[in-house]
């Protein structure tokens, strides 16, 4: 039992605690740590960043000792989790995920999973978020490359002991297992979105309901972007920070503001 990597693990995700990419990542947890808990969203909450429920309380409802789900947002799911129940006796590390679909540039500022990992971090803790891209509008997700390398990848990363107010995003491309190229340190990229979109659609009693779609880029134009590394069948890992403040920009602002 005390050969494992870590002592705590905590779990959280926004596609809900029944998920697929849940239960895969609960079993890898399981080989590494001593002690897994399991707080997530007991309905989907894509989408939804880093909000959190300040408006409104949340239900918690227990499944066993260590598993809860919260219907309300996987930032309330950290929140929860490591300033009530957890508060106590600190988790190692968060792991988000594995998501149904990437998180790749313009998609982590909307990504739930993210958001929880970034909340976790905000918090002091070390969080890894997780996804496994797809082929967008086919409705098949493979989770062969997230199953054989996400242990690894944990693994690589603790060896890193990266500080706690980073949060590591970790794309798996969407191919096979034998086909995977390796790790890539990545950068987020640019807000690149091919498809837009607002698509009305008639309820029975012809009143239009909307549907947002995004589709991001699939051209290459730098391998070191984390959508250009997973185009190449590479995993991309990319260190996310809480502050969004453009450098560059501020620089050459401040003496026009000066």
């Amino acid at each position: 039992m005390n050969n494992k990597l870590l002592n705590r693990v905590l779990l959280l995700n926004d596609d809900g605690i029944d998920a697929p990419g849940m239960l895969l990542l609960k079993n890898i947890a399981r080989s590494i740590a001593n002690e897994v808990w399991v707080v997530a969203p007991a309905i989907d909450q894509s989408g939804v960043s880093c909000a959190v429920s300040l408006k409104a309380p949340f239900r918690a409802v227990q499944r066993s000792e260590h598993e809860y789900a919260i219907y309300g947002t996987p930032a309330d799911c950290a929140s929860f989790a490591i300033r009530y129940l957890m508060r106590d006796n600190l988790p190692d590390l968060v792991l988000s995920g594995i998501n149904n679909g990437s998180n790749l540039g313009f998609e982590t500022v909307l990504s739930g999973t993210v958001g929880g990992a970034m909340m976790a971090m905000v918090m002091g803790i070390r969080s890894i978020a997780f996804s496994q891209v797809t082929k967008e509008g086919s409705g098949i997700i493979n989770w062969d490359v997230s199953e054989y390398y996400a242990k690894s990848v944990i693994e690589k990363l603790l060896n890193i002991n990266w500080p706690s107010h980073i949060c590591m995003n970790v794309n798996f491309p969407n191919c096979e297992p034998q086909q995977v190229q390796g790790i890539r340190l990545t950068t987020q990229g640019d807000a690149e979105v091919d498809g837009l979109t607002i698509t009305a659609v008639k309820d029975p009693e012809n009143n239009n309901y909307f549907w947002f779609r995004a589709k991001h880029s699939d051209s290459i134009s730098t391998p070191n972007r984390e959508l250009d590394a997973t185009n190449l069948n590479y995993i991309a890992v990319t260190p996310l920070a809480y502050g969004r403040t453009d450098g560059l920009v501020y620089t050459q602002l401040q003496n026009e503001f000066n």
